[in-house]
């Protein structure tokens, strides 16, 4: 088995990585200029000595007494780690002058000057020791001059910086550790609170809240996106609840009054005439039933949103206009006016039974509470990204105080034998609408009607 590595470890050796990364191009770099640096330090000092030697071989003969003073002082005055050498040879390429730790040497002129009058020429020449020596030519009247630096000192220099980051480099490793581990710890406390939180919530447990730090970085985003995510599901949860007590009162009223109407038939013997009225009158109680459980599951499943393949181009005045054609008998059954006005051609992206049932339900109601005389009026307002369909009747009206509530499963405002139902019509119509993208509004007042507003996303238009 795998075993796992926490984020916090696996942040603790990128940090550690990073930085060996980091000081190890930063190190090389250094290296590099002081090696760079050191190297012309010992050349420019070399220089010196060579150009002064060949300044004085200038003025006079290379084995005059003056020249053999200035080169035994050099190399006097010299600091005995450089072992500063000088050999001097003719136009020839012979050696006139030996002094210093060229004497004890056989080195000769390399030749590297012929046809490069007035310069100097560099090496580096191994003589044995541990450390190569920095030898320099230069021409001077019918002369050549030559000397060699011991280059230990230099080298040292920028082998003690290289040292230093060799042996400071495990320690700025285990620190690096040390304090990213740290860092990691205090980073990923907030999200160990959110796991620990979120172990916490469970269906019966809604009311816990992930804690936020408030310093408004990524983790606290990510906090207030769960605790707005938790509280979205708490409110379907108790959504859920309140429509599964809703429902379970609502079917255990009837299912309760088919058993009592079936034992007073069953205590006495009755004629077949009577048999068959009261099985008449159960078959429309079931039947009322089922109707009632058929709009639970339909809103169930609105509640749940509508599928990507479920949405089709609708046009939605023609969809109107068999709704209308629909309800106008039951309307003219009772003595309502009933008219869709007409409007060009609108298509929503959706299903077509779903909003053939939104609407539906809305014309219903509006028949069921608009008395004989009265009228209901559809129209369609299109806008530039939505569609705008208003259901306004005559009727009953709605107290203002109630008219929230009416899309509340199983809420009916106003419960008259003549408007039968269980109070799901409406809240069916609202979750289609918002399976759709969309929304309704309701304008009420009692003894002034009311008007329904749906408003759904028109289709895109791709060019």
């Amino acid at each position: 088995m795998r075993r796992r590595v926490s984020i916090g470890t696996r942040w603790t050796l990128r940090y550690t990585a990073a930085l060996l990364v980091t000081v190890s191009i930063f190190a090389a770099y250094t290296y590099s200029r002081v090696v760079e640096r050191t190297e012309s330090d010992a050349a420019l000092h070399l220089e010196l000595q060579v150009k002064q030697i060949a300044d004085a071989i200038g003025d006079s003969w290379s084995t005059a007494p003056s020249v053999i003073h200035t080169v035994e002082r050099n190399i006097a005055i010299a600091e005995s780690d450089l072992r500063l050498g000088i050999q001097i040879f003719d136009a020839k390429g012979r050696v006139l002058l030996k002094r210093g730790s060229l004497a004890r040497q056989n080195l000769e002129l390399s030749g590297k000057l012929r046809g490069r009058d007035g310069k100097r020429v560099s090496y580096e020449a191994d003589f044995g020791g541990k450390y190569r020596y920095l030898v320099m030519e230069m021409p001077a009247r019918d002369a050549f001059v030559q000397g060699a630096l011991y280059t230990r000192r230099f080298v040292r220099n920028a082998r003690t910086v290289r040292d230093i980051y060799l042996y400071s480099l495990p320690i700025l490793l285990v620190l690096t550790a040390v304090l990213g581990s740290l860092l990691a710890r205090g980073s990923l406390r907030p999200i160990k609170e959110i796991n620990l939180t979120a172990r916490r919530i469970t269906g019966t447990h809604l009311e816990e809240t992930i804690p936020t730090t408030g310093t408004r970085d990524e983790l606290d985003e990510l906090a207030h996106t769960l605790n707005e995510m938790i509280t979205s599901i708490r409110a379907s949860v108790r959504r859920m609840q309140r429509f599964s007590a809703n429902a379970a009162h609502e079917l255990r009223t009837p299912l309760n009054a088919m058993r009592s109407r079936i034992d007073v038939t069953l205590e006495k013997q009755r004629e077949p005439e009577e048999y068959r009225r009261i099985l008449g009158e159960m078959a429309e109680e079931v039947e009322s039933l089922s109707n009632s459980v058929h709009a639970m599951m339909r809103l169930a499943q609105s509640e749940a949103g509508l599928q990507p393949e479920q949405r089709v181009p609708v046009e939605i005045s023609s969809l109107l206009g068999d709704v209308v054609e629909f309800f106008e008998p039951l309307a003219s059954d009772a003595g309502v006016q009933l008219s869709l006005q007409p409007a060009d051609p609108v298509t929503v992206p959706g299903d077509p039974s779903w909003l053939h049932q939104l609407f539906a339900n809305l014309l219903h109601n509006a028949v069921k509470y608009t008395p004989g005389g009265g009228r209901i009026d559809v129209a369609i307002t299109p806008e530039e990204a939505w569609v705008e369909v208003i259901v306004r009747d005559t009727g009953v009206g709605i107290d203002p105080e109630q008219a929230a509530r009416v899309f509340e499963p199983f809420h009916r405002v106003a419960k008259r034998p003549e408007a039968p139902g269980v109070g799901l019509g409406l809240p069916l119509a609202r979750e289609i609408a918002r399976a759709h993208g969309g929304e309704i509004a309701l304008e009420s007042a009692p003894g002034r009607g009311s008007t329904f507003t749906v408003r759904l996303p028109k289709a895109s238009v791709e060019g």
